[in-house]
């Protein structure tokens, strides 16, 4: 028995290293991901988007307004126009991320303590870059009247604090928790990189699964097996679980030690539900392969179901926003519940609970999707072969 399993693990080892489609699959590809993804978004927070600006006022204040907005993290005042129509032309195009217009008077309306206006234009479409240019842009215009105030306020005869108090009565500290440099890089790779490793790791489980049956090699790995499925199985699949359990460890490596991801719960806890979730994915593979009648049939199933994962996870979208009926299926995608459990103990240093625990359970659910394709596999490979 022993002997039988050692032969076919070996010669899946010796497979996979004598044949290059494979070895760019397995190491090719997931280091291009991993080095792709934290060059992609190295830098945490988009910076300097080009944006144009009417001023309309070109005075001393509204020349100030707008060095102020060009020393905003996230505007780069690129285009100085000079008409509306100019400006909205650039944003339709997309030369433009905004579009900001500072009125006529607008100086003569502030010194007199008058109502005025400063206008940004953007496009809602793209949620990001409109939301950080927005928050620049309330940034600045708020704390230039609050300077205009408290001069104000000043030349009345209050001291510096006096007046402060009289603008801002109440000081708001915002401390922002497990992402504290509001980084994209920490919080998007988390997700990108596993759901990357786990459309792979689905793919491989079909393939090794499903090429003997393509192949009309069934009855001959059975024979090799000495007739037991399990030895069948595990001499199959082992390989691949080792490749995949290093470059989880690899992945995991990257994510908090070399860009930096804040790390609260176990470096080892991370790792394990990620070697746990491999198992899954596994298992489900051995399912899919077992229950389809066509190798391309297996692989279009297992491709497609881990490609809609992320849209099912709740990661970028909350669940709670979702509709009942899909806040529940999301759950029939393991990929769910693997970021859950990242989320809560790895990033957010929740201590092991039941809400993790369910996390947990219903991983245990889906390799028992496994155990279930065992016996149907076995009448596969008894067959020798697919039915198309």
């Amino acid at each position: 028995m022993i002997q039988s399993f050692f032969k076919i693990f070996l010669e899946e080892w010796n497979k996979i290293f004598n044949t290059p489609r494979l070895l760019i699959i397995l190491f090719g590809v997931p280091f291009f991901v991993f080095f792709f993804y934290s060059s992609l978004l190295q830098q945490g927070v988009p910076t300097k988007l080009p944006v144009a600006i009417l001023d309309q006022d070109k005075s001393p204040l509204s020349r100030q307004m707008g060095l102020m907005f060009s020393a905003s993290a996230t505007i780069d005042l690129a285009y100085n126009v000079n008409d509306e129509l100019e400006g909205q032309t650039l944003v339709r195009k997309n030369d433009a991320y905004a579009f900001i217009i500072i009125p006529k008077g607008f100086q003569r309306n502030i010194l007199k303590g008058n109502y005025t206006s400063v206008s940004c234009y953007y496009n809602g479409q793209y949620l990001l870059s409109g939301a950080i240019i927005l928050k620049d842009f309330q940034t600045v215009t708020q704390t230039m009247m609050a300077g205009v105030v408290l001069e104000t306020l000043e030349e009345k005869g209050l001291s510096p604090d006096q007046a402060m108090s009289s603008i801002l009565p109440i000081n708001t500290v915002v401390h922002v928790l497990y992402n504290p440099y509001t980084s994209y890089s920490y919080y998007l790779n988390v997700a990108f990189m596993p759901m990357a490793l786990q459309i792979m790791v689905m793919i491989m489980a079909i393939y090794t699964f499903g090429l003997v049956l393509k192949q009309n090699k069934g009855q001959e790995l059975l024979a090799k097996a000495g007739g037991k499925v399990y030895i069948a199985i595990f001499g199959k699949i082992l390989p691949y679980t080792v490749v995949f359990f290093a470059l989880g460890f690899l992945m995991n490596a990257i994510l908090y030690y070399k860009i930096g991801t804040p790390l609260q719960g176990s470096f080892l806890g991370v790792n394990l539900i990620f070697f746990a979730f491999v198992i899954v994915l596994q298992s489900v593979g051995l399912f899919i392969a077992a229950i389809t009648t066509s190798f391309r049939t297996a692989l279009t199933i297992g491709g497609d179901y881990t490609a809609l994962a992320f849209s099912f996870a709740g990661y970028t979208f909350p669940a709670i926003g979702m509709s009942k009926f899909i806040q529940v299926l999301c759950f029939i995608f393991p990929f769910t519940s693997y970021m859950r459990f990242v989320v809560d103990y790895g990033i957010r240093g929740i201590a092991f609970n039941d809400t993790q625990k369910g996390y947990i359970i219903a991983l245990g659910v889906f390799a028992l999707f496994g155990i279930i394709g065992v016996p149907l596999y076995h009448k596969k490979l008894k067959k020798g072969h697919y039915n198309a």
